[in-house]
């Protein structure tokens, strides 16, 4: 008769075979999946926290249309008979969202 103990390590590490085995296929299928939704040909890895590509960029083009709204601002302020018009397209704009 075999010994208990040595049965008993059999059986985990069968055990921990199987579990290592699914997980594998899980994380596979879900590599698939995410290259599929993301045109990604490489499986997903996880990245450290660091900053997020492209947040300099964002950064500048708010930066930009942020400048651009003010100058529009301040050039809408400054004529009268632009004001008016944008006043009126504005209000035009605002019943026609409200109406639906």
């Amino acid at each position: 008769m075999p010994d208990p103990s040595w049965q008993a390590r059999q059986q985990a590490q069968q055990a921990h075979r199987i579990h290592q085995n699914h997980v594998r296929h899980h994380q596979e299928l879900h590599d698939r999946a995410r290259a599929r939704h993301t045109g990604a040909s490489r499986p997903h890895r996880p990245t450290s926290l660091g900053p997020v590509r492209g947040a300099r960029r964002g950064g500048r083009v708010g930066l930009l249309l942020l400048l651009l709204a003010v100058a529009a601002v301040v050039h809408v302020a400054h004529d009268p008979e632009l004001r008016t018009t944008v006043g009126t397209f504005v209000r035009d704009l605002l019943s026609a969202v409200q109406s639906g």
